[in-house]
């Protein structure tokens, strides 16, 4: 199994980067912050959308060695967003078979004066069977069956360097558990069939070529940290970097490292799951294009 799980993985990161580490001289050698188009700055949901043809790859650390996201523009307005790791993971590991997963956002505008960017964002999972979504010293989470989200978001650029990012939505989720694994505090709680709230705010500040910085709330399910998972409040905090955007190699030009605080609570079990220091890390490669 961990020779499959190493060979799929290398094969996937080969073809992704495949025409992206030498460029020809007529390609521009830089690639700033300043013009990313920002879909999920620290777990915060923007209204943008790639533009057709531009695409990202995501990987976090924690779902080593199987892939983590890829998000591709269909049209300049719809964006494929595909969560990789459960397509692969179902297939290769003991469920034997994909677990679906599908995510679109659509923007309708951009913004035009007093007018901010809108757009929405859909997502639908369906496990097959219990799934840990993850277990700490502090919390322990399982979901089954259906899961969807949808999420119309705002955007508003202030200025050059200054983005004020908002979303309110709602999430489903067929069968929930979560647990305090503190022996002194336990607590134990499950939801079937629950409709939950969701919503989000976030500031974007980007004041030059190779670092933004961003902080942001949010309250139920995310795409990004402890994923898809309602009714948690967490703050996030942290900055994004673009540590070789001159680089003559696509590979490290388009690179983009993330380090963000995470801090979560989740009410039902009264537990706390943190890292207080912008310190959890996220990398990805964004080709525009």
């Amino acid at each position: 199994m961990n020779n499959i799980k190493y060979i799929l993985f290398t094969s996937i990161f080969f073809l992704i980067n495949r025409n992206c580490y030498a460029q020809n001289d007529s390609i521009n050698k830089t690639n700033s912050l300043k013009d990313d188009i920002y879909l999920h700055p620290i777990d915060c949901v923007t209204p943008y959308t790639l533009q057709k043809g531009e695409w990202i790859y995501g990987q976090s650390w924690q779902t080593l060695p199987f892939p983590s996201w890829a998000f591709y523009g269909l049209t300049d307005k719809l964006t494929m967003q595909i969560d990789l790791l459960p397509w692969l993971y179902g297939a290769f590991t003991e469920l034997k078979k994909p677990i679906p997963s599908l995510n679109f956002r659509y923007r309708f505008n951009e913004q035009e004066n007093k007018i901010p960017t809108i757009g929405v964002e859909a997502m639908f999972i369906y496990f097959w069977d219990t799934l840990q979504r993850f277990e700490t010293p502090t919390i322990t989470v399982t979901e089954s069956g259906a899961y969807f989200h949808l999420k119309p978001a705002i955007s508003y650029q202030i200025n050059e360097d200054w983005f004020l990012n908002l979303s309110v939505g709602f999430d489903y989720m067929k069968a929930l558990t979560m647990q305090n694994n503190d022996t002194s505090n336990y607590i134990y709680q499950d939801f079937t069939d629950a409709f939950n709230i969701n919503y989000a705010g976030g500031i974007d500040y980007r004041p030059s070529d190779w670092i933004s910085y961003h902080i942001a709330y949010q309250y139920g399910a995310t795409l990004t940290y402890l994923e898809n998972v309602p009714r948690k409040t967490m703050f996030t905090y942290g900055a994004r970097f673009a540590p070789f955007y001159q680089n003559r190699f696509g590979i490290l030009r388009n690179l983009r490292i993330e380090l963000t605080s995470i801090n979560a609570y989740f009410a039902d079990v009264d537990a706390w799951q943190a890292t207080v220091f912008p310190i959890y890390p996220y990398i990805y490669w964004q080709w525009k294009k």
